[in-house]
C-alpha cells in the first residue's frame, strides 16, 4: 500500500504511516483538496504554523500511464488567501511513486533557523538534515550542491532565496527529467513562501533501490488498456507543434482568437507580435536549441525545450506559452532569448513567471519602464533578488504593485494575476478566474474563443463543465494529454477500474472532479469567501478588444452563479 509521509518542524520530526483507504481512490488537485479540508484551519494565516504544506502523486502514480507522474503541491495560498494547488512534471513525482509513497505532509514551524532538507534515501528512509550552509542559495546552484551531497540520481523540490523571503509570488522549483534543472515550476497563488515559513529549503528523494509496484485489482487488463491508451498520445502527438516545440506553438492560435495578453491586457494590436509565432519558435530552436523532450519519465508527448546562446550557454530549460504570453507579448517584448533570460532568472530566484510578467506589465503601464524595454524589465526582477523596497514590494504580486503606482488596469481575480488569457477572447476561461478557487489560474479551464455567438448564460455553464473535467485531469494527469485524449474518457475509466476495481464508468472519473471542486468551495467558504469574491476586473467590461471587437460578456452578478451547485 502507499504510504504518507509526516514532516513535524516544530518538534524536527518525520513519521511514515499507511495512506488512508479513503485517499486510495483520488490524487493530485483532488487529494490536496482532500488533505486541507480534512487537517487545515480555513481560517488560518497562511504563513503560520498550522497551514500545511502537501506534496502528492496522481492516481496512476508509478502504473506506467504516460503523464501520469504529476507532482500537485498544495496548501492555503499566502496570495489569494484560499485553497491552491499547483501541478508540476519533472522528476519528484516519478521518485515518490517508486517509494510507496503518495503524500508527504509538511506541518507546523520550527523555533530555530534552518533551513532544513527532507531527505528521502534509497532505501525509503525519511531523515530531516540541517542545512543552514544552504540559506540563500539560488536554485541553479543548489541543485549542484544536492547533487553533490547527495548523489547523482536524486529527485529535487526546492525555494530559491524568494520563498525563503516570503515573496507571495514565489515557487517551489522542480527537477526536469533528463537535464535535471530546476526548471519545472509548482508556480501560482506563492505556495514557495509556505515552504520557506517552514524552513524547508529542498525536499529530495534518491532513487528507490527497491522500486514500490503499486498494487492492481485486474493487473491483465490494466496493461493491456494502459499499451492501447499510450498509444493513442503517442500516435497523436508524434507531428503536433506541442512535440515540435512545445507550449510556445499556442502564441499565434491565441492571438488571432484575441486571447493573447498584449500590453496589460489592453486588448490592442501589436506590431512585431509575428516575432513570437511558432515558426520563429521552431527557426530558433532549430538554430541553437532542442525540443521534443519529455520533462517527465515516460511522457510520450514530449513537449518540453531547451534553448541555448550563440556560445552553447543554456538560456532557459522549458521555455513555456504562458511565459512568452506574460513576460513577451504583455509587456510588448517581442525576442524570445530576451524573455527565456528573465525566465531563466525567475527559475533561479524562485518566482512565479506568470505573476512576474503581469507585475512588470503594470509598471510598464505606470510609466516606472517603457513599454518592450527587456533589459529594464530584467532589472526590476533584479530588484526582487536584491531585495529593495520596490522589489520586495513587487514579491508581494501584481495587484499590490498597481495600487501603489495608481494603475487602474489591474488583471488579477481573487488577488491572483491572470495566466496567458485576455477574457475577451476567452470566455470559459474567463468564468473560471473568476469563479475558481484558485483564482486567475489558466488550468482551471483553458478554452481560447470569445463566445461572441454564446449566451451569458450558455458561457457560465460550458465554463462549469470544463473546470470539472480539468479538475478531474489534475487528479489523473498532465492536462496537455486531453488534447490527444479527450475522445477517450472510457479507456481512462477502464484503467481506473482495472486498478482500483468497481465499474468502468467515466461518469466516476467525472465525479472527481466535482468531488474536487466542491471541497474546494467548501473550504474557501469556511476562510470567508463570499459571492463578492467571483468578479472580474471592470475594465473588461468597458474596453472593447480590437482583436474581437468586444468587451466581456458575461455580467458581475452572473458569475457567482456559475458554480452554485458545488457549494
Amino acid at each position: 500500500m502507499f504510504k504518507t509521509i509526516r514532516v513535524n518542524m516544530s518538534e524536527l520530526t518525520t513519521a511514515e504511516e499507511p495512506l488512508k483507504e479513503e485517499y486510495m481512490l483520488i490524487g493530485g488537485r483532488g487529494l490536496v483538496a482532500r488533505i486541507l479540508t480534512d487537517e487545515v484551519e480555513p481560517t488560518c494565516e497562511p504563513l503560520g504554523p498550522e497551514n500545511k504544506l502537501i506534496f502528492c502523486t496522481s492516481i496512476f502514480a508509478g502504473m506506467g500511464v504516460s503523464t501520469g507522474n504529476r507532482l500537485s503541491v498544495g496548501c492555503k495560498s499566502p496570495l489569494t488567501g484560499g485553497i491552491k494547488e499547483s501541478s508540476s512534471g519533472g522528476t519528484v513525482g516519478s521518485y515518490m511513486a517508486d517509494h510507496g509513497i503518495k503524500v508527504i505532509i509538511i506541518e507546523d514551524q520550527p523555533d530555530q533557523e534552518g533551513p532544513w532538507v527532507v531527505h528521502v534515501n534509497s532505501a525509503g528512509r525519511v531523515s530531516l538534515d540541517e542545512a543552514s550552509d544552504l540559506s540563500g542559495t539560488y536554485n541553479y546552484s543548489l541543485n549542484e550542491k544536492l547533487f553533490a551531497r547527495y548523489g547523482s540520481d536524486i529527485a529535487v523540490a526546492s525555494i530559491g532565496p524568494a520563498g525563503e523571503r516570503l515573496y507571495r509570488n514565489s515557487t517551489i522549483q522542480v527537477t526536469e527529467y533528463g537535464t535535471n534543472h530546476p526548471s519545472r515550476a509548482a508556480a501560482r497563488g506563492g505556495i514557495g513562501s509556505v515552504m520557506g515559513s517552514k524552513k524547508i529549503k529542498a525536499v529530495v528523494l534518491e532513487k528507490a533501490g527497491e522500486r514500490f509496484k503499486p498494487p492492481l485489482v485486474d493487473a491483465f487488463k490494466f496493461k493491456k488498456v494502459r499499451t492501447e491508451f499510450n498509444k493513442i498520445l503517442a500516435e497523436g502527438s508524434a507531428n503536433d507543434e506541442l512535440r515540435k516545440m512545445g507550449t510556445p506553438a499556442g502564441v499565434k492560435h491565441h492571438a488571432e482568437t484575441g486571447s493573447l495578453p498584449v500590453r496589460n491586457f489592453s486588448g490592442k494590436q501589436l506590431e512585431n507580435l509575428n516575432d513570437l509565432y511558432p515558426d520563429k519558435f521552431a527557426a530558433l530552436l532549430k538554430k541553437r536549441g532542442r525540443s521534443g523532450l519529455p520533462c517527465q519519465a515516460g511522457c510520450v508527448i514530449r513537449c518540453a525545450n531547451l534553448l541555448f546562446d550563440e556560445k552553447g550557454d543554456l538560456v532557459v530549460s522549458g521555455l513555456e506559452y504562458e511565459t512568452v504570453a506574460l513576460i513577451g507579448a504583455n509587456c510588448d517584448i517581442t525576442s524570445f532569448d530576451e524573455i527565456a533570460k528573465i525566465a531563466h532568472q525567475c527559475d533561479d530566484f524562485g518566482i512565479d513567471t506568470i505573476e512576474t510578467g503581469a507585475t512588470i506589465a503594470v509598471c510598464m503601464e505606470a510609466g516606472k519602464i517603457p513599454w518592450g524595454d527587456a533589459k529594464a524589465a530584467m532589472e526590476l526582477v533584479r530588484e526582487m533578488v536584491k531585495g529593495t523596497e520596490f522589489g520586495k514590494l513587487m514579491g508581494e504580486g501584481t495587484e499590490a504593485v498597481a495600487r501603489h503606482l495608481g494603475v487602474n488596469r489591474i488583471p488579477v481575480a481573487k488577488h491572483q494575476a491572470f495566466a496567458g488569457y485576455d477574457i475577451r477572447g476567452a470566455g470559459i476561461t474567463g468564468v473560471a478566474f473568476a469563479t475558481s478557487a484558485m483564482g486567475a489560474d489558466h488550468t482551471t479551464a483553458p478554452a481560447p474563443g470569445s463566445c461572441a455567438e454564446m449566451l451569458p448564460e450558455e458561457i457560465c455553464d460550458a465554463s462549469k463543465n470544463l473546470q470539472k473535467v480539468f479538475a478531474m485531469l489534475d487528479n489523473i494527469m498532465c492536462g496537455f494529454a486531453w488534447v490527444f485524449a479527450n475522445q477517450h474518457l472510457d479507456k481512462l475509466a477502464a484503467l481506473y477500474a482495472a486498478a482500483f476495481g468497481g465499474d468502468a464508468d467515466p461518469e466516476r472519473l467525472l465525479n472527481l472532479g466535482t468531488e474536487t471542486l466542491t471541497l474546494e468551495k467548501r473550504f474557501n467558504k469556511k476562510a470567508g469567501w463570499t459571492d463578492e469574491e467571483d468578479r472580474l476586473p471592470e475594465f473588461f467590461y468597458k474596453e472593447k478588444s480590437e482583436i474581437t471587437g468586444i468587451t466581456f460578456r458575461v455580467p458581475q452578478e452572473m458569475l457567482s452563479q456559475a458554480l452554485k451547485e458545488f457549494e
